[in-house]
């Protein structure tokens, strides 16, 4: 239980040493002698900055949780499911179940945020062109309120606060896993559970992989929803520098959503203009 608490309360020390021993497994058992190239180790140095301000955000918004969402559901006179609904099954049973429904949410989520003004948001974890266990910590802010936001309430909502810890503890070791350089497929089980490769397709700077694989467990959403992508092995390039979204500049990976927004702003301001002008023109001719 020790290490289920170490795994679902994430801290600086307990995210950095399971992203370095699996940079380690990588370099020493699979010869991925990239790992520690001056590349890895610059897109890393930017991962760590970016990644240090979210997991202080984590520990500050998990801190008893559970409790203060029940008494936010009482104030605002929200029902929930009745806890006892899930007192015969079994915890493990609670937790695939949880697995499931935590997954189905993300998937719209990040579906979401591939498209275009969704997109700033997501923009700083498909920066890292180096892609490793890191890389499961280089996300912006923005989009760590709202992926935790999301399952938190829905795995209170439907009273399941005892799976919660083993939920988290689940998708922590499973993030760094399918972000690790490995050629892993997964055979029969690839529509179940989401391998390395079937990830390292979702972060290819290759245009037919855009928006595709957006499951973060169960790929089988994918297959559903029309959005799975399979080519064999990747060796594509990785990262988003082919829409303009920097790799190793933390400053400008910062502040890329607000820049992003402010230009879709102003050229759908400019189109309205453009649209009322032209409709003006023609009732004028007429």
């Amino acid at each position: 239980m020790d290490i289920l608490t170490w795994l679902a309360r994430p801290t600086w020390h307990s995210e950095l040493i399971l992203c370095a021993f699996a940079v380690l497994v990588l370099y020493v058992v699979f010869r991925k002698k990239g790992e520690l190239s001056r590349h890895a180790l610059e897109n890393t140095v930017a991962t760590l900055l970016i990644g240090g301000i979210n997991i202080l955000v984590a520990i500050v918004f998990l801190k008893d949780v559970n409790a203060f969402m029940q008494s936010a559901y009482a104030a605002l006179h929200i029902p929930t499911l009745d806890p006892s609904v899930w007192d015969a099954l079994p915890l493990w049973v609670v937790c695939i179940m949880g697995i499931i429904a935590k997954d189905f949410v993300d998937y719209w989520n990040h579906r979401l945020m591939h498209t275009k003004w969704g997109w700033p948001t997501h923009a700083a974890h498909h920066s890292d062109t180096h892609v490793n266990a890191f890389t499961a910590n280089r996300i912006h802010f923005l989009e760590a309120m709202l992926m935790t936001a999301s399952y938190i309430i829905l795995l209170t909502w439907l009273q399941m606060p005892k799976a919660l810890p083993f939920v988290i503890a689940f998708y922590i070791l499973h993030t760094k896993y399918v972000h690790m350089d490995l050629p892993f497929e997964h055979g029969i089980f690839k529509y179940l559970i989401a391998s390395p490769v079937y990830h390292r397709w979702h972060h290819a700077d290759v245009p037919a992989a855009y928006g595709k694989n957006l499951a973060n467990v169960m790929p089988i959403y994918d297959v559903i929803f029309g959005t799975y992508y399979e080519a064999g092995k990747c060796n594509a390039p990785m990262g988003a520098l082919g829409t303009g979204v920097p790799d190793k500049n933390v400053w400008r990976i910062f502040t890329y959503p607000f820049e992003e927004w402010g230009r879709l702003i102003r050229a759908s301001l400019a189109e309205r203009r453009a649209k009322a002008n032209a409709s003006a023109s023609e009732t004028v001719t007429r």
